[in-house]
C-alpha cells in the first residue's frame, strides 16, 4: 500500500512537473537572450559597449530594483513561517538587515538569493553575463559556428570539473557557475548565426519528421533534465547537477527552431493572450514569488491552498500587466534615450 502510494505520488510529480519548471525556463531566457543579443552584432549592427550596457540596466536591473522594494516590504510586513512547506517558508524567515539588501542590490559577493525573492538568482547571473557579453559575442563571431558551439561545451565541462576540485560557497560556485551559464547564451549566439541554415533544413522536413522532433524538444525540455539530475546521484559521487541543463538546453533549442519557422506555433505565439504574456513575462518573473508570498501568509488557514494559488495568478496577471506599462516601459525608453548620448 505504501509502496503504491509512493507511485501515485511520484507520477503526480511529474504530471504537474511542467508547471513548476522553473530551472527549465532559464534555461530558455539565457539561449534566447544569447540570441537576440547577438543579432545586432550579426548583422553588422553591432551597438557600442556604453550604449548596450546603459540599455540592458535600464531594461533589466531598474525594473528588478523596483521589485526588490515590494520584496523587503513584504519579508518585513509578513515576516515568519505560515504553512507546513519549507518551499514557501524559506523565504521571508530571515531578519532583514541593510546588509543583506545591499547585497541584493549590487550582486557582489555570495549572499541568501533566495531571502527576499527566490526566482532573483538568475537574474544575478543574467547581469553579470550581460557586462561580458559584448566580448563574448565578439569572441564568438571571430570563430565558426561550430567552433563556438564546441567552445561553449568546454566552458560548462571546464565550470563542472572545476567545480568537484573546490569547496562551495553555501553550496554554490557563483563565478565558476557564471561561466556555465555563459555557455548558454554561446548557444543562442550559435542559433542566431545558424538560423538561416537551420530554417533551410526545417523546411525540408517531412510532416512526420517535424512532428517527432516537436515532441522529443518538448520531453527533452520539461523532462530530461530533471531525470539526468537523479540519474546522475545515483550512479556518482560528483555534482553533475549543471550537466543536466544541457538536456534541457537541447529541448530548449528545439522549440525555439519551432517558434522561427512553424506557422502553428508563430499562430499561437502571436494569439493576443500568448503575446500579451510575453510582452510582461518580465514583470510575471519579477513580482509572481512576491504576490504568492503576500496571499499566503495574508489567508493561509482561513481559505484553501488551492484558492489562494487561483487568486494568485489572477493578482499576478493584473500586477504584472500594470507593473510592465507603469515600469518596465518609462525605463526602456529612457534607457533608449540616454543611450542616445553615447
Amino acid at each position: 500500500m505504501l509502496h503504491s502510494t509512493h507511485l501515485s505520488r511520484e507520477l503526480f510529480t511529474y504530471l504537474t512537473y511542467p508547471f513548476s519548471a522553473g530551472r527549465e525556463a532559464v534555461i530558455l531566457f539565457f539561449i534566447l537572450s544569447g540570441f537576440v543579443l547577438s543579432i545586432p552584432a550579426i548583422n553588422s549592427r553591432a551597438q557600442t559597449y556604453p550604449v548596450f550596457i546603459t540599455r540592458r540596466i535600464f531594461r533589466i536591473y531598474f525594473p528588478y530594483i523596483v521589485a526588490l522594494l515590494f520584496a523587503v516590504w513584504g519579508a518585513v510586513a509578513f515576516h515568519g513561517a505560515q504553512t507546513e512547506s519549507q518551499w514557501l517558508n524559506g523565504p521571508w524567515s530571515a531578519p532583514i538587515t541593510l546588509h543583506s539588501i545591499m547585497q541584493h542590490i549590487i550582486f557582489v559577493g555570495q549572499f541568501d538569493q533566495g531571502q527576499l525573492n527566490p526566482p532573483i538568482w538568475s537574474l544575478v547571473y543574467e547581469m553579470r553575463i550581460s557586462f561580458l557579453f559584448p566580448i563574448l559575442c565578439a569572441l564568438c563571431l571571430s570563430i565558426t559556428p561550430g567552433q563556438s558551439l564546441i567552445m561553449a561545451v568546454f566552458m560548462s565541462g571546464a565550470s563542472i570539473a572545476v567545480g568537484n576540485m573546490v569547496p562551495t560557497l553555501n553550496g554554490q560556485h557563483p563565478i565558476i557557475d557564471t561561466l556555465h551559464y555563459s555557455s548558454l547564451f554561446v548557444v543562442g549566439i550559435y542559433l542566431a548565426r545558424q538560423r538561416g541554415v537551420i530554417s533551410k533544413k526545417f523546411s525540408e522536413m517531412s510532416f512526420g519528421a517535424r512532428t517527432a522532433t516537436c515532441v522529443l524538444s518538448v520531453l527533452l525540455y520539461v523532462y530530461a533534465g530533471v531525470l539526468w539530475q537523479g540519474l546522475a546521484r545515483r550512479v556518482s559521487e560528483l555534482d553533475l547537477y549543471n550537466s543536466a541543463d544541457w538536456l534541457t538546453a537541447a529541448g530548449a533549442t528545439g522549440l525555439i527552431v519551432f517558434s522561427l519557422n512553424s506557422a502553428t506555433f508563430h499562430r499561437v505565439l502571436l494569439w493576443p493572450p500568448i503575446h500579451a504574456l510575453g510582452k510582461m513575462s518580465y514583470s510575471v518573473y519579477l513580482l509572481h514569488f512576491i504576490i504568492m508570498l503576500a496571499l499566503v501568509h495574508l489567508l493561509y488557514g482561513k481559505v484553501p491552498l488551492l484558492i489562494i494559488f487561483g487568486a494568485c495568478l489572477v493578482a499576478v496577471i493584473a500586477a504584472s500587466w500594470t507593473f510592465y506599462r507603469l515600469v518596465e516601459v518609462p525605463f526602456i525608453n529612457l534607457g533608449r534615450k540616454l543611450s542616445g548620448h553615447f
